[in-house]
């Protein structure tokens, strides 16, 4: 399906007149922070004693007050310590779950379920406890947390989603989640292994040596048990389907309601696209990290997002669905911590290709940005963004996988699907309809427009089912833009 160069012509204004518009709302967000000096993003003891309700936005509902401070059981009079990594001379490494099978599997669903009854049995006032985790994610995730010295009133809340802390900052809060199970369970050696779902493929007769190369897009089993405390009721039904893979190209910019159950021939080629191209090098950090986020800055938007996050970890929670889908609920559900290892493990893996290590930031306020999490022991500890650039330091590895799955899609697969439409600041993507392969069909009320201001020159693409469908997409995510802002916005002409 291609857009003609007259479909392109006739709509070229309003696209940029578009595309005018969302720079001019974003300046104008920035502009209140131009007296502030630049610095790392700190989260203190005094950030943690004024946290106050912060925002999330529900499909269903719209825009919801959140209360994700910690418990007020929850002593806060304490002193806080700098984090040193913590190991025992070898590295720890973290396996693909599909690949787990004998005693190695049973005793790994026996520790692992064990563990998570323990951690939803703490008590109230121990910051350790899964509710406790759950709730940190969240005041994290909603604006809970206001820079020190600022006003949330003027949006200078924090939020680790849709910038460049997103990636180091889960990485921390596994790192503790990892901990605190290993201290429960009085075993050192415990290690939370991940869900590898970004491979579609039977890759085992290939020739790249000892790993896992088994397909990982189903549910892992033992956390599909409902007998178990690895389990959540409260996620989509399709999770529970026999043979039904995770759909990683559901739009990560958008709040879906419902979402059409794909089939394995249906899902790979589509999961294949959004994994190669959300680990596509880019040109710049914020391609693949997201903008920067420092002192001073205002919240940012789901649309300031690096390409990963965007898709496939919006995707993913998308797909799991119910209280995976919000920022408040979703680490209160076991799977997220075992999906978002792989994430930590595409990270990983994103950093030896190419010469994608030269990509990511230097800034020393990236570098420098402080956080603050209770460790196995319940000491509060700060943690820097520095401290956790090496998994190696961190006392983990992770198991080869089959990311040749993905490595080895060339564009040339589904370039018909996109046609390049460059720009200096932002980029559209209009979803396809269900004469494409990889289109959205009629899974979305309307059709959607996607705002990429990540992605490098040579990946900015626009796809369209018809030249007509522009300016209904365009008034579609204007609608959108106005229910998570609150207020009318000015139409496009």
């Amino acid at each position: 399906m291609a857009i003609t160069a007259t479909v392109l012509q006739l709509r070229f204004n309003t696209l940029l007149q578009f595309i005018a518009y969302v720079v001019l709302f974003r300046s104008l967000l920035q502009l209140r922070t131009s007296e502030v000096q630049a610095a790392p993003v700190k989260i203190t003891l005094n950030t943690l004693t004024n946290c106050t309700n912060g925002t999330t936005f529900s499909p269903t509902d719209g825009e919801l007050p959140i209360s994700c401070c910690p418990e007020p059981d929850v002593n806060l009079n304490v002193s806080v310590v700098d984090f040193v990594p913590k190991g025992n001379g070898r590295l720890r490494v973290r396996k693909a779950l599909q690949c787990l099978s004998g005693e190695e599997l049973t005793n790994y669903t026996e520790k692992l379920t064990k563990g998570y009854e323990l951690l939803r049995n703490l008590p109230a006032d121990d910051p350790r406890s899964l509710m406790q985790q759950r709730r940190i994610h969240c005041a994290y995730c909603t604006g809970s947390f206001t820079h020190d010295g600022l006003s949330s009133a003027d949006n200078f809340t924090i939020d680790i989603h849709f910038n460049w802390l997103f990636l180091p900052w889960h990485r921390i809060f596994l790192y503790f989640h990892e901990r605190i199970l290993q201290t429960l369970l009085g075993d050192e050696n415990f290690t939370l292994h991940f869900w590898n779902f970004d491979n579609g493929d039977d890759a085992t007769n290939s020739t790249q040596g000892a790993g896992c190369f088994t397909p990982g897009h189903f549910v892992p089993e033992i956390y599909n048990d409902n007998s178990t405390s690895t389990f959540d009721p409260d996620r989509a039904n399709r999770t529970l389907l026999p043979d039904i893979p995770v759909d990683l190209s559901i739009p990560g910019t958008v709040l879906l309601v419902n979402i059409t159950v794909r089939s394995v021939e249906e899902a790979v080629p589509r999961n294949r696209a959004a994994m190669q191209y959300a680990m596509a090098t880019g040109t710049v950090p914020r391609d693949y990290f997201g903008i920067p986020l420092k002192y001073g800055d205002v919240r940012p938007i789901n649309t300031d997002a690096g390409s990963m996050e965007v898709q496939p970890h919006s995707s993913m929670h998308r797909w799991l669905g119910a209280a995976m889908v919000l920022a408040n609920t979703s680490a209160g559900d076991p799977i997220f911590y075992t999906f978002h290892a792989n994430f930590d493990r595409l990270w990983h893996s994103w950093m030896g290709i190419g010469n994608n290590s030269d990509l990511q930031p230097t800034d020393p306020d990236w570098l420098d940005a402080e956080f603050l999490f209770w460790d196995e022991n319940k000491i509060l500890t700060r943690v820097k963004v520095s401290d956790v650039l090496s998994i190696d330091d961190l006392g983990y590895s992770y198991e080869k996988v089959n990311d040749a799955f993905w490595i080895s899609w060339p564009i040339a697969n589904f370039s018909s699907l996109f046609l390049a439409f460059r720009c200096s600041c932002v980029c559209l993507v209009i979803l396809c309809d269900a004469s494409s392969s990889l289109g959205e069909g009629s899974d979305l009320p309307c059709p959607t427009i996607t705002i990429w201001p990540m992605l490098p020159h040579s990946h900015r693409k626009v796809q369209s089912s018809s030249g007509s469908n522009i300016r209904n997409a365009i008034n579609c995510r204007k609608r959108q833009a106005e229910a998570v802002l609150g207020r009318r916005l000015k139409s496009p002409t």
